[in-house]
């Protein structure tokens, strides 16, 4: 994927500049050490030069946004892929031929897999390191941990990634012709075991079975490996998805989609891709699934209708050690989560969900309680979120894009435009009046030597978090949130709107409109940069037009907190404070 880094081709970056003139800075001082750095080989270089240069985080994260749509699916996860580092071709290739290419490509990407890779990684997911008891417990908790992700940090790299990730290329190449592969077959109506309704043709080949369906209803209790059905509202009922090649394409109809763990368009030592072209569909599974990859991909593309989906635990457009995608291209969709979900990048990962019309719903169910610092809040960890497992391995790579509608994110803890450890955190938003409510750690928020960004850029919006939101970095982390046009709100209690903390950088910006910055505590908001540690902290806060209200300042004024933070409104054409 190319990008292209071209700062100063933003109106703000050259007031953001003149900003931080005013407390003797240069953008140029918006970077970190590199001394701290520990040796991972599943870091992304990518993370490694935005911590060098944060700003450039908003070029990067917009050539990912426009690299999505408008293309084809084999484009997309040949750009995605590139952030690996591999520069796959796309082949042309026939239907059944493509799938025997990737079906071979699978098998020798996972040669010489140990077979405990997946329970090593299943418990890392779902580990708790939170005191259990006594200081004994804890100890014997932490050495648990330190021993699975030395494992998964050795055995990990066993896997062929070149391989597997050409097969993808080469299976969504195939897939691209199989209506001429259709169209060539002389269907002939039978009874398949696995299948209720009319089945039109079946076959079974060397990579496993294919099964069209007619366009009436059907259901479906078997996990073949291909699935055609021409329409009709159908029922998918399966269970785990291990290994090998799975796929469905569903020509239209209200479907259901329901699974366990490791279904539904879940990547598991291999790949699975699920395309539905038209209709209400519901997805339904547990965790592990609904678009998520784990040491594989897993592609969700829903073209139209208004449809549900709901999982757990890893699930909507999630990936560790491969690449998890939801594209869904048009409706009113709902989307329901628990626990890294909803764009999750773990390591080596790469988590997308991607909605491209309509206005949607994204909530995060308080579930699983954040016992470390509160008895009423709970872990979210999603909606654009990535994190490693410290110390030894790094994040990955968490993002929502949302290009039209009228959208709303409900999460708590670790949500909306955040990560930790190493990782890229990213929520985009295109058009429409959205609204935006988290408690903690959210918002276009860094922590732990990590990137977090939210980007809206145009619509009435409104922005609720308790603290270390709103443009936050946090120990040697960058946190962002951009909002390029509109009339907004912003409500926060402390260590946001601009804030950064123990050597991190938080800058918010706000390009257009007439906004209200609402905060408890003034003392650590709306443009704060602490001393604490080695050498400080920088928090900007920079609106550039607009009639906006503030409790730290006003229309056309400078105010500065701490030798590193500042806010300033640039009221009209005069850019003097």
């Amino acid at each position: 994927m190319l990008i292209a880094l071209v700062l100063l081709a933003h109106s703000w970056a050259v007031h953001l500049d003149s900003t931080l003139s005013f407390i003797g800075l240069t953008a140029q001082d918006i970077t970190f050490r590199n001394d701290y750095t520990i040796a991972d080989p599943y870091r992304f270089l990518l993370v490694d030069s935005l911590l060098k240069n944060p700003l450039y985080a908003v070029d990067v994260i917009k050539c990912i946004d426009e690299g999505f749509w408008d293309k084809p699916d084999c484009t997309v996860l040949q750009n995605l892929i590139s952030l690996y580092g591999f520069q796959l071709p796309i082949k042309k290739t026939d239907f059944k031929e493509g799938i025997a290419d990737a079906h071979r490509l699978i098998r020798e990407a996972f040669r010489e897999t140990p077979r405990e890779l997946h329970r090593v990684f299943e418990e890392l997911i779902l580990f708790s390191p939170e005191p259990t008891g006594s200081i004994e417990e804890e100890k014997e908790g932490e050495k648990q941990y330190d021993s699975l992700v030395q494992f998964l940090k050795e055995q990990g790299t066993a896997i062929d990634y070149e391989r597997l990730f050409d097969a993808g290329v080469v299976l969504l190449s195939a897939l691209t012709n199989y209506s001429v592969w259709t169209q060539q077959l002389k269907h002939e109506r039978e009874e398949i075991e696995g299948v209720e309704g009319d089945v039109v043709y079946y076959e079974k080949c060397l990579f496993g079975e294919i099964v069209i369906g007619d366009t009436g209803r059907n259901a479906y209790t078997k996990d073949f490996t291909v699935i055609i059905d021409y329409g009709g509202d159908d029922m998918y009922q399966f269970g785990a998805q291990t290994g090998g090649i799975h796929i469905i394409i569903d020509k239209a109809g209200d479907d259901v989609y329901r699974g366990e763990n490791y279904a539904i368009a879940c990547g598991h030592f291999g790949i699975s891709i699920l395309i539905d072209e038209e209709g209400n569909d519901t997805y339904e599974a547990q965790s592990f699934s609904i678009g998520c990859a784990v040491f594989g991909i897993g592609l969700l593309l829903d073209r139209e209708g208004d449809d549900r989906y709901t999982g757990d635990t890893f699930t909507e457009g999630a990936g560790g050690f491969g690449i998890g995608i939801i594209k869904d291209e048009a409706g009113q969709d709902r989307y329901e989560g628990a626990l890294y979900a909803q764009g999750f990048g773990s390591t080596y990962g790469i988590g997308i969900l991607g909605d491209r019309d309509g206005n949607e719903r994204y909530t995060i169910a308080k579930k699983y309680l954040d016992e470390g610092r509160y008895l009423d809040h709970y872990l979210s960890l999603s909606q654009g979120f990535a994190i490693g497992f410290r110390p030894d391995l790094s994040a990955g790579i968490g993002m929502i894009l949302d290009r039209n509608g009228h959208d709303s994110y409900l999460a708590d803890i670790f949500a909306q435009g955040s990560s930790y450890w190493y990782g890229i955190g990213a929520l985009v938003d295109g058009d429409g009046n959205d609204d935006y409510v988290a408690y903690q750690y959210a918002q276009g928020s860094g922590t732990h030597i990590t990137i977090g960004l939210l980007v809206d850029e145009r619509g009435d919006d409104n922005y609720i978090a308790k603290g270390v939101s709103q443009g936050c970095g946090h120990d040697l982390s960058f946190g962002l949130l951009l909002d390029n046009e509109g009339d907004d709100s912003y409500v926060a209690f402390d260590l946001s709107q601009g804030a950064g903390n123990a050597n991190g950088v938080g800058v918010l910006i706000d390009e257009c409109g007439d906004d209200s910055y609402s905060v408890k505590r003034t003392h650590n908001t709306q443009g704060y940069g602490d001393f604490r540690r080695e050498y400080g902290s920088i928090g900007v806060l920079l609106d550039l037009q607009g009639k906006d209200i503030y409790r730290s300042g006003q229309d056309n004024s400078l105010w500065q907190k701490g030798t590193y933070g500042i806010g300033v409104d640039w009221y009209g054409t005069d850019f003097s404070p």
